[in-house]
């Protein structure tokens, strides 16, 4: 059964096998040539041209077999087929040398031993059961041919005819004959299907070797993909870091070598730029912390249960709604149904979605509309954050949500920033096993598209509900109407 199954492997070596039978079937068409030419000189007058015939019959049916491998090897001819034609070559060759053996002699023909190359190679070649079959359909061709001739049915012709049949000698000839073939079968397959079955376990660990080769170079490419971005976080961070640290370097110089006087009017402007780029630098240390913390799976709260998304939402738009007021615009719920998540951590998704409703205020004109759209279907939540501001460049629409990227007009439109909160966002929404997608156009306003599995277990929750099991542990459950715990 398992060599049924891995029976293509073998198709390369059966395809070799094939064309050096085709090729040493010319050899045997010149041998029988040969044989019906000087068989008359030795006293052998029934081969000629009997054998002769055959060979041309077995020139004619290998010149069809080697065009019809040739054409099928144009068109990548499959195993089975090339083991249809192995077979259809066995049963031609095996007719060709019985009616060779009747006219060289029946059982006393020197060509006898060639059945026992052809069961052999044959063996090594198709399935084994096959061969069994063809065994004994030579066997019983041999029989009826034996019996033919002794009934006079077939003229008889003996290698020596000054000696005629060879009576009691034939008759052990063909039950030897029928053991040698049927034991060459056996001995053959004994010795090939230890072959075979190596063969087939070579190829299954190639197989797993390629398989842990591809997931390795995987694993590489990542690990590679890794450090260049690890790479370019920290040259980015550095310089995001660098250039503050070096105004605040500048004034404090200034103000330490006494140039300015701290307490006049220049002073204290100088002292309060300088504050308010160290409250930048730790806005920007605030959030890689934040960002670390996520990446690293270490939430600044535990795993809770039933986090009714809706009330989150509900109580950000609340929260907010000073600030959009301040620049006079509209904040519109438009929630359709109710999304309750089995596992979130409610602090993150607070931060995340905030991060998105504040930004849209952020980046809107005046006098324009804020809309947190909810949808929710049996398997997950999408909520939606529009707005009709200042929108995205689309050479920037695939890289906001990586780190320090801020568009050129988000930083005319708004200059503070630390191009670090979508960044965030995106992590939140992947540590929760969902992910979000950006939809612009610069001037018209964007969309942020957030989609969240309701049923979602994270591996720390799995870890959780067993020790849980194994311990008593009952995991927290936040009550429907808050957002963090």
């Amino acid at each position: 059964m398992a060599e049924s199954r891995f029976a293509f492997i073998f198709a390369p070596e059966l395809r070799e096998r094939l064309q050096w039978f085709i090729k040493l079937r010319w050899l045997a068409v010149a041998g029988l040539v040969a044989a019906s030419l000087v068989g008359p000189r030795i006293g052998m007058q029934s081969v000629w041209p009997s054998l002769f015939l055959v060979a041309l019959f077995v020139a004619a049916y290998n010149l069809i077999f080697f065009n019809v491998f040739r054409i099928a090897e144009e068109h990548g001819q499959p195993y089975g087929n090339l083991r249809s034609c192995a077979i259809r070559q066995m049963v031609m060759d095996l007719l060709s040398l019985v009616v060779t053996v009747h006219f060289s002699g029946g059982l006393q023909s020197p060509l006898l031993p060639v059945f026992a190359f052809h069961m052999a190679i044959g063996t090594i070649m198709i399935a084994t059961r096959i061969m069994y079959v063809l065994a004994a359909a030579t066997s019983v061709g041999l029989l009826g041919l034996y019996m033919a001739e002794g009934k006079g049915l077939l003229a008889v012709h003996p290698v020596d005819p000054t000696r005629g049949m060879c009576g009691r000698a034939c008759d052990l000839n063909l039950v030897a004959l029928t053991v040698a073939l049927f034991g060459i079968v056996y001995l053959t397959d004994s010795v090939t299907s230890r072959f075979k079955k190596r063969n087939i376990e070579l190829y299954r660990t190639t197989g797993k070797l390629q398989e842990r080769t591809t997931e390795l170079q995987c694993l590489l490419d990542e690990i590679a993909e890794l450090e260049q971005r690890k790479s370019h976080y920290m040259r980015i961070s550095a310089h995001q870091l660098r250039s503050p640290l070096g105004t605040v370097q500048t004034t404090l110089s200034v103000l330490a070598k006494g140039y300015v006087d701290p307490a006049s009017e220049r002073g204290r402007r100088l002292l309060a730029g300088a504050i308010e780029r160290v409250d930048g630098l730790l806005a920007i240390v605030n959030d890689l912390l934040e960002l670390a913390k996520i990446r690293e799976g270490r939430g600044r709260a535990p795993w809770s249960r039933a986090i009714n998304v809706n009330q989150l939402l509900a109580d950000i738009m609340d929260a907010l709604e000073p600030l959009a007021a301040e620049r006079n615009i509209e904040l519109v719920p438009d929630f359709d149904g109710v999304a309750i998540l089995d596992w979130g951590i409610p602090p993150d998704l607070v931060h995340a979605f905030e991060n998105l409703v504040q930004n849209a205020i952020k980046y809107s004109y005046r006098g324009g509309a804020v809309t947190v759209r909810l949808r929710v279907n049996d398997t997950a939540v999408t909520v939606q954050v529009l707005d009709r501001g200042i929108g995205i460049p689309a050479a920037f629409r695939d890289q906001v949500l990586l780190e320090f990227v801020r568009a050129p007009n988000a930083k005319r439109h708004a200059p503070e920033g630390t191009g670090l909160g979508l960044a965030i966002v995106r992590e939140v929404f992947e540590a929760h096993g969902g992910g979000v997608a950006v939809s612009s156009e610069e001037g018209a306003g964007s969309t942020f598209a957030v989609e969240l599995p309701l049923h979602y277990t994270p591996p720390e929750a799995r870890r959780l509900l067993q020790q849980g099991n194994e311990d008593g542990y009952r995991p927290h459950t936040a009550p429907a109407g808050t957002a963090s715990e």
